[in-house]
């Protein structure tokens, strides 16, 4: 930590107490919305206007931060965090809820573009790939930690969302008792435009699993804490039920990278969507017998769940020029959020019609889709993609919605910077001439 740059270890410590509260406040809103009874598919309209909010809050904070800078948006996202989290406690409704979920969902992409940007503009190309690791482990750890404060007070008072609130507003505290600056950028990237027509023509496994990968993800945290309360399990296990899945993400982030350096990531792919299908079909049996059966069969498919839209980005920029792939990766974010919306309350739609185990019916449902694609786009279709040279594999952050800041700390990203000679050269040009090629001018005049 000490080789990094001066102000990430201040911004991680103001990281680590966000994502506490975050994590909490995920699986407390599941738990207490069972406690009240509220329908599933309220549950999962509610965490679709989280993903709502989140991706407004994406397109409209980002100018502000150009406006007015990090630290003091920073500020006002968990403040604004802070607020809508005791609100919940204190106005028990599903529709005030909805809206609280909504500015929640925009002050979380304002705290998230904040540290991406802030850690990808104190970074370099020598010590990126060293920063991009430090990140990930501090959010999916901060994370599964928020979530085991589940166990901290009684969920049915007003108590977690108290410490939520404090968690959101310790996150200030670094940031404002140290005498630091913004991030500093010392070049620009030069970004061309792609069209999504042609992003898809491309990489089109990449974009579907990316629009799956926010399907799948976010359906998982809005629901899996209202699973966990309609089919018995005690706080405690829920809590350790989110927890380990989450982490579980840290491994599997690591091996499944390594593998697909060496194999066709779309075979990758393949083989993750299929792990998740059976999963899926198994979790329900798993219940039914005990709970670490249900944990460790659980894990199988989060391993997959967790790492599917970082396999997806890195395929996709496998068929990527350099200048293409900060628009590429933010087409893919946008469908990843399209995901997250449509996805909680799909699920909560299955799990009103099935049960509980609608749940794991709409992931492992999804999943087969996923799975079906890749073999047709693999085996089945005619215009069979070529060959291309992988790139390494980079991890992303599927767990708390990434913004476009994330690719910026990509460790292939080389920042390109051109230089125009403005000193006339004659003798060069001159040089270049070559009399003996006929000149426009001079056929010109043979004409007449």
């Amino acid at each position: 930590m000490r080789s990094l740059p001066a102000t990430l270890p201040i911004l991680f410590l103001s990281e680590i107490s966000f994502l506490l509260g975050h994590g909490l406040i995920m699986t407390l809103l599941g738990v207490r919305m069972s406690l009240e009874g509220f329908p599933s598919q309220m549950a999962g309209l509610l965490m679709s206007s989280f993903s709502l909010g989140f991706v407004i809050g994406s397109y409209l904070i980002e100018k502000r931060i150009r406006t007015v800078g990090h630290i003091r948006v920073f500020a006002a996202c968990a403040a604004v965090l802070a607020v809508t989290a005791m609100l919940h406690g204190l106005w028990v409704d599903p529709w005030a809820w909805l809206v609280w979920r909504l500015f929640g969902g925009a002050a979380t992409a304002g705290l998230l573009m904040v540290m991406e940007s802030w850690v990808s503009g104190e970074s370099t190309n020598d010590n990126r790939g060293r920063v991009l690791g430090w990140y990930l482990v501090i959010s999916t750890s901060s994370l599964a930690v928020g979530q085991w404060l589940l166990n901290v007070a009684d969920p049915a008072t007003f108590v977690l969302f108290s410490v939520s609130g404090i968690l959101f507003t310790l996150s200030l505290v670094p940031l404002s008792i140290y005498r630091i600056h913004g991030p500093t950028r010392s070049s620009h990237e030069v970004s061309s435009k792609i069209s999504l027509r042609e992003l898809y023509r491309r990489a089109p496994v990449g974009l579907v699993s990316a629009f799956t990968a926010g399907l799948m993800v976010q359906s998982f945290f809005a629901m899996t804490p209202y699973y966990g309360q309609e089919i018995g399990l005690s706080t405690a296990q829920t809590a350790q039920f989110m927890a380990i899945t989450t982490l579980v993400a840290l491994v599997a982030q690591w091996t499944l990278g390594r593998i697909s350096d060496r194999l066709d990531r779309r075979k990758v792919i393949l083989c993750m969507a299929l792990v998740m299908a059976v999963s899926g079909a198994m979790i329900s049996v798993a219940a039914r017998f005990d709970f670490w059966v249900l944990l460790v069969v659980a894990c199988f498919h989060t391993a997959m769940l967790h790492t599917l839209y970082s396999l997806s980005l890195s395929h996709t920029n496998d068929w990527l020029e350099p200048e293409e792939t900060i628009q590429a990766n933010a087409k893919l974010l946008i469908w990843y959020g399209i995901g997250s919306v449509v996805g909680p309350y799909s699920a909560s739609l299955i799990m009103e019609v099935t049960g509980p185990d609608g749940l794991w019916l709409f992931l492992g449902g999804a999943a087969l889709a996923l799975a079906m694609f890749v073999m047709v786009r693999l085996y089945s279709y005619k215009g069979v993609d070529p060959e291309v040279e992988q790139e390494p594999y980079v991890a992303a952050v599927p767990m708390v919605e990434s913004t476009h800041y994330l690719s910026e700390m990509d460790p292939r990203f080389e920042p390109q910077q051109f230089e125009l000679d403005f000193e006339p050269s004659y003798a060069d040009d001159w040089a270049a001439y070559d009399n003996s090629e006929p000149q426009p001018e001079a056929e010109e005049e043979a004409r007449y």
